[in-house]
């Protein structure tokens, strides 16, 4: 697919016909799609296009791509254990399959040992990258090993290794960040349906970079996430940060992160080339924004790094802002900001243990009594959502419960 949209965009910025089909591929394999047509390209023309594709979104586009998301089915068919095993001390590995959007797609689900007939939280496990994931995503040590059952859900068009010389493939051709929550949803009702440790009413997601966005869109979507932490993840694809990349990619070539050489073909190269309206464009990008649904979201727990290579702190930020501008206050947003900390959770020190306490929290009998209802989902309009980024303005403060340092 990529490679067809080079060879389209080649061809559009006057590459000659007459070239042997050899000497063509080569072009488009040496240069790309966005480097073939960077000296094509007149700067003004590439500014023109970038401004009508961030300019900020009003209500009405919000709304429909609310009432978009209310018209798809996310329901779990043909819903199948594709393979077991089980552990000494009682724990089960499974992987379900099920069809969504008449594809289908696999997941795997960890239940621990030891809590016979007893109903367990949920913790949708979402990975990050472009390359698959494995069984060893899942947590296998503290709380939420040995007390929850964790749902790993793959992505369209990646393998699911569940050890070295078994895995399994997901169909459908890939959409970051966007039927990938499609199908982490109809995972989720899987389990529910399959799982008799599965509670229904104690589910949260946690996600790292894409998996991050996955998480918050899935909890954006679904009022039966009662908690979701974003370790790193882009939470707005408008930010001033995301147009950079997008002029870089017009005049030199694509950065290499998940998902931007599918944003790049899809929705950028497209616009460039009028294979899509601007319209269609803007809405590719802002169902994949969380940050502008933010009223939408159950409580939420953010880390980021200011040294993050690959997701600016921007998003972090961003997302944050969205929140406190709406009225959140902790226990229901927290915002931690790693100086120094880079993209890897392991380099954002003590967020571990504070993503552990939040989620136990989120789930706990105490939340579920307290009389804070999830409120109905409703948009926040942008102009009521700032797009500033200082650290100053979103810092929460420390929160009573503890769980906050």
């Amino acid at each position: 697919m990529r490679l067809q949209a080079s060879l389209h965009g080649a061809l559009r910025c006057g590459v000659s016909g007459s070239l042997s089909g050899i000497r063509l591929f080569l072009l488009v394999l040496l240069w790309g799609s966005a480097s073939a047509c960077a000296a094509r390209l007149p700067p003004a023309t590439a500014n023109r296009l970038l401004n009508q594709l961030f300019a900020p979104p009003i209500a009405q586009e919000i709304a429909a791509v609310e009432a978009e998301w209310a018209r798809r089915d996310t329901g779990a068919y043909g819903s199948r254990v594709e393979w077991e095993h089980r552990e000494r001390d009682g724990t089960r590995t499974l992987v379900l399959s099920h069809t969504v959007g008449g594809f289908r797609h696999y997941g795997a689900v960890r239940i621990p040992g030891g809590h016979p007939r007893r109903k367990l939280p949920v913790l949708v496990v979402a990975h990050g990258g472009q390359r698959g994931t494995t069984a060893l995503q899942f947590f296998r040590s503290g709380a939420l090993a040995t007390g929850w059952v964790q749902v790993l859900p793959s992505y369209r068009s990646e393998r699911l290794f569940v050890t070295p010389l078994r895995w399994y493939r997901s169909e459908a051709p890939p959409s970051p960040w966007d039927r990938d929550v499609d199908d982490a949803l109809a995972l989720l009702n899987a389990v529910l349906q399959s799982v008799p440790e599965a509670h229904s009413t104690r589910v949260a997601a946690l996600g790292h970079s894409r998996g991050a966005g996955v998480a918050l869109l899935m909890a954006v979507r679904d009022p039966r996430i009662r908690g979701v932490v974003d370790y790193s993840g882009p939470t707005d694809f408008l930010l001033p940060e995301v147009r950079r990349l997008a002029n870089r990619a017009l005049h030199s070539r694509i950065p290499r992160l998940p998902g931007a050489g599918y944003l790049a073909d899809s929705v950028l190269f497209a616009l460039r080339d009028q294979r899509i309206p601007v319209e269609r464009a803007r809405m590719e990008l802002l169902r994949r924004s969380p940050a502008y649904f933010a009223s939408r979201l159950p409580p939420t727990q953010i880390h980021h790094g200011t040294g993050d290579s690959e997701v600016a702190v921007a998003h972090g930020r961003r997302l944050s802002a969205a929140l406190r501008r709406i009225g959140r206050a902790p226990p229901r947003w927290t915002y931690h900001e790693y100086p120094g900390g880079g993209h890897r959770p392991r380099s954002l020190r003590g967020s571990h243990s504070r993503a552990e306490q939040f989620l136990e929290f989120v789930v706990s009998a105490r939340q579920r009594g307290s009389g804070q209802q999830r409120p109905e989902p409703r948009s926040a309009r942008w102009d009521q959502v700032p797009i500033s980024t200082t650290p100053q303005a979103i810092r929460s403060p420390a929160s009573p419960e503890g769980w906050v340092r």
